[in-house]
């Protein structure tokens, strides 16, 4: 970035940008751990970092960008591992954290206005305070933020009864890359869901809440994976649950080597599900246990479960690295694929964490425990997709698209919101400034006749048999305390 455009900058934003280069190398990268050949394929380290404050800094950034032909970054807290945060072209990275205040709540129509920085775990908190709650979080609550989920597209708790994030943000303010502000809704909305900002920078979300209630928490293990396809299908058909989540015998192994879960019997599937008090009946759900041979277990284990339920990649305390897959299946192919999964990948240190979603659908995570340290692991990162091939020959698909998986954008968002995006990309920002190489993948670097996101995939798919064979021997260590 040469002086003008630095002079330009700060004469905009003052002390709220920053050149500094142990800074801009903190924002290089997010929770993912990709090799550094994959890595290089992108300018991936900032020029200039804006702490955002207020609309009016991201104004001021966009409209200093724009004039200056530099790109633009907006970042939450990262917390995503498909590269949704991470610069492609160096440029600007336009950090919205410092916009996290609840702009408003409203009890009588149980909304709540909030800034895109807003941390779903104090938001919750503050909403609490008002008898409300928020009606879905992200198991990375604790850090995730909301402009964030809604950029990347996102389930989680609270998914069973209520859906992905997009069905309970009712309208968004997004300033444009002209620095104009638009308040959006419906299909004029659903353009800036699950497309990494990259038509313009989300300012202010309303979400539909709920009545703060408490949760009854149940713990069943179970014994197969068709077993706990089974068991969810009943339970959403004859309880009232508001989630349902999954942890296989290979995650329950990690989490006992944490200290966690050690109760819970070792070659089982443990099924935590949460019923609003209001309407449990816990003679029902163990009816419904014990009709597919599960072992309702004691309550101090269900609600240690469910108390714990944030943070579930804690586990890369013992990798010391870590691959995951992420993926959409029917709940109708799940015994098929994650059986399929734990035969392809049964050498391997592997867990799987589930989420029953609305719509008879899951939501599956797999984690591959590995150390990114490792020669071999840019091989072995290869290995992390043979479960989403799994998961596709069974009707599912990959979870979102981002920076690495933008190839495959018109898929995951389908043909129709694909060519609508795009098209508003061309008018709205002709020189591709905002989050470049987001949906639409970028050259790679130094290789222009090439897109990374397809090299990734190329590669991968040509390295996955040789990552099959390329096992991670985990040294030997004590037990990892939480």
């Amino acid at each position: 970035m040469n002086q003008k455009a630095r002079e330009r900058l700060e004469e905009s934003l003052g002390n709220k940008v920053s050149f500094d280069k142990q800074i801009l190398a903190a924002y290089d990268h997010d929770i993912g751990e990709m090799p550094a050949l994959v890595m290089s394929m992108v300018d991936n380290t900032p020029e200039a970092v804006v702490a955002a404050d207020t609309v009016d800094d991201v104004r001021n950034c966009l409209n200093a960008a724009r004039e200056l032909g530099i790109p633009v970054t907006p970042r939450g807290q990262a917390s995503s591992g498909y590269g949704g945060a991470i610069p492609t072209r160096g440029g600007i990275v336009l950090d919205m954290t410092g916009m996290n205040r609840v702009i408003s709540m409203d009890k009588d129509n149980l909304t709540v206005d909030v800034e895109p920085g807003a941390v779903w775990d104090e938001l919750s908190r503050q909403l609490n305070k008002s008898g409300m709650d928020n009606c879905i979080v992200p198991t990375s609550a604790p850090s995730s933020t909301v402009g964030g989920w809604f950029a990347m597209g996102g389930v989680g708790l609270g998914s069973l009864a209520y859906g992905s994030i997009r069905d309970v943000v009712q309208e968004i303010d997004v300033v444009a890359l002209e620095g104009e502000v638009a308040t959006l809704s419906g299909e004029e909305m659903d353009l800036h869901y699950q497309t990494c900002g990259i038509l313009g920078v989300v300012t202010r979300l309303r979400l539909t809440c709920r009545i703060a209630e408490e949760m009854r928490p149940f713990a069943v293990a179970l014994s197969d994976a068709a077993a706990v396809q089974a068991f969810s299908q009943a339970a959403c058909e004859e309880l009232t649950p508001y989630a349902i989540s999954v942890h296989s015998p290979g995650y329950v192994g990690m989490r006992k080597e944490m200290g966690e879960d050690e109760a819970v019997p070792g070659d089982s599937f443990l099924v935590i599900i949460a019923i609003p008090v209001g309407s449990s009946d816990e003679g029902a759900l163990r009816r419904v246990a014990v009709a597919h041979g599960g072992e309702v277990l004691a309550d101090e284990i269900a609600h240690h479960s469910w108390n714990d339920r944030f943070y579930p990649m804690r586990i890369k305390k013992l990798g010391p690295s870590i691959l995951v897959g992420e993926f959409y299946l029917p709940l109708d192919s799940f015994s098929s694929v994650v059986e399929e999964i734990q035969t392809d990948l049964q050498r391997d240190l592997l867990g799987m964490e589930i989420f029953v979603l609305k719509g008879g659908r899951v939501a599956v995570l797999v984690y591959i425990l590995d150390d990114a340290g490792s020669f071999f692991y840019q091989f072995r990162m290869a290995k992390a997709l043979r479960p989403v091939r799994a998961a596709e020959r069974g009707g599912g698909s990959l979870y979102t698209a981002g920076l690495w998986f933008a190839s495959r954008s018109r898929e995951i968002l389908g043909s129709k919101k694909y060519d609508a995006v795009t098209r508003r990309k061309k008018v709205v920002d002709p020189k591709g400034l905002l989050n470049p190489g987001k949906i639409v993948s970028p050259r790679v670097r130094f290789l222009p006749l090439f897109d990374v996101s397809t090299m990734v995939d190329l590669s991968s798919r040509l390295a996955s048999p040789l990552a099959k064979l390329l096992i991670y021997k985990r040294p030997h260590r004590e037990r990892v305390e939480s």
